[in-house]
């Protein structure tokens, strides 16, 4: 009898060794609305708060997909020269570094783990080899040197407690409007995942949705490409993390077969930490191009970030955010104008949506 309960209590004590409870963080888009409302091309207050609140949240880590800066566009301001990508990169950097959030090579205990977004790709002024080494002299250098052979420093993965999470960089094929060609390295990510036979969860994160909400130049651009990287993923993970919108939008995509038909859905999210809001005429109508798509759940002018709890197979995505980040106008001709909110110590964060998700 003795021995049948020590031999139970060994099995219990395995099991929660192998299920351990972690959380980590998703944020995306904290550039800022070049220098009319940040000299620095990053949302400064808005990376402060969201960092802030994340750490204080429990979460260990933060997994990041892209345009934490303005970038190399010529738009910038009236004389066309926006900070370089090195000094946007600097203060994006410095503010989340003052919040305790360090990268990867720097061993610190709350880890950024950031990939490019199209604000980082651009060439408007300078050339691509100058926009990707400032990506890699500032950022690239401390990832993990694990991904594609041209694509070191931009795509990777790392485990952690038995999770497997995939970074995949999108832009390295597109052309210098980089609204064309966004893709990944489809070959890579199924070696990756092969690799990784016996990860529980595997968390993919890149820029641009799969599947487009607001804008068109996304994943979407090749949907052919896309099905196959949602199809890959499918079986081991239960959401895909992106960004480029501007807003929050979850919605549940579908999982097509190679005949076209669905076989499952999976959730997509979408993660806004700060860059501008579409205001007017550019806003979204909440509706997707594709059919296909069941819409979960859309907020607008929020700020803020996903908070992500791991126990075991059971997986639940917060989005904590915050309306306080900036305040909305109209004009004298009624046209709707926002202004940041620099006191970011004021800013009241609460959960906004939430979903669980369970593989088996």
């Amino acid at each position: 009898m003795r021995r049948n309960i020590l031999t139970l209590g060994l099995v219990l004590i395995i099991s929660a060794c192998c299920a351990q409870k972690y959380k980590f963080g998703v944020i995306c888009d904290t550039r800022s609305n070049a220098d009319q409302s940040g000299v620095s091309g990053v949302n400064v207050a808005a990376v402060q708060a969201v960092c802030n609140h994340l750490k204080s949240s429990g979460a260990k880590f933060i997994i990041a997909p892209g345009d934490f800066i303005c970038g190399n566009v010529s738009w910038y301001n009236n004389q066309h020269n926006p900070p370089s990508n090195s000094q946007q990169f600097q203060a994006f950097l410095g503010a989340a570094k003052s919040q305790g959030v360090s990268l990867p090579s720097e061993k610190g205990d709350f880890i950024l783990y950031p990939v490019r977004g199209n604000h980082e790709c651009y060439q408007d002024i300078l050339p691509e080899d100058s926009v990707e080494a400032a990506w890699i002299k500032n950022i690239g250098y401390s990832l993990p040197k694990n991904g594609p052979t041209k694509e070191i420093g931009f795509t990777y993965s790392f485990e952690y407690k038995g999770s497997l999470f995939i970074g995949m960089e999108q832009y390295m094929h597109s052309g210098p409007t980089k609204k064309d060609s966004i893709r990944v390295d489809q070959m890579w990510l199924n070696q990756e995942l092969k690799n990784h036979p016996n990860a529980r969860q595997v968390f993919v994160y890149g820029h641009t949705p799969a599947f487009a909400a607001k804008h068109a130049d996304c994943l979407d651009d090749d949907s052919l490409a896309r099905n196959i990287f949602i199809e890959s993923i499918s079986n081991r993970s239960g959401v895909y993390f992106c960004g480029h919108d501007h807003f929050y939008a979850r919605g549940d995509v579908p999982v097509y077969a190679q005949n076209g038909t669905i076989t499952k859905y999976m959730q997509q999210v979408i993660t806004p930490s700060g860059a501008p809001f579409l205001v007017g005429s550019k806003k979204w109508n909440g509706k997707y191009p594709n059919k296909d798509v069941k819409p979960e759940k859309f907020i607008d002018n929020a700020v803020g970030y996903q908070l992500v709890t791991v126990n075991g197979k059971k997986v639940t995505v917060e989005f904590v955010a915050t309306f306080d980040a900036c305040t909305i106008t109209k004009d004298d001709q009624g046209n709707p104008v926002y202004t940041y909110n620099n006191n970011w110590q004021t800013w009241k964060f609460t959960t906004m949506d939430a979903f669980t998700f369970k593989l088996p």
